[in-house]
């Protein structure tokens, strides 16, 4: 398990529509949907927390809201997989 010691903060999200189900951010499309991530690589990681802060703040107060957002560390488990942790 490892992690870049200044970064790899990450985008943790979900629908309103859909509150049950947690995901992590692979990328933005241009038409403003996000896209989710499988494994460690596809991750959108921001190097510094005030970058996601500031990405996640936009998200979350767009209107009419479309999602909820966290920032959450990233860090890279056995293989491709990845575990988040709380900051």
């Amino acid at each position: 398990m490892s992690a870049d010691q200044k970064g790899d903060w990450v985008i943790f999200y979900r629908k309103l529509s859909n509150p049950n189900v947690w995901l992590t951010m692979k990328l933005w499309r241009s038409d403003g949907v996000l896209v989710s991530a499988k494994t460690y690589d596809e991750v959108y990681k921001f190097r510094r927390f005030k970058e996601a802060w500031n990405f996640a703040k936009n998200l979350i107060t767009d209107n009419p809201p479309t999602y909820d957002a966290q920032v959450k560390r990233v860090c890279r488990a056995k293989g491709d997989a990845f575990y988040l942790s709380g900051n």
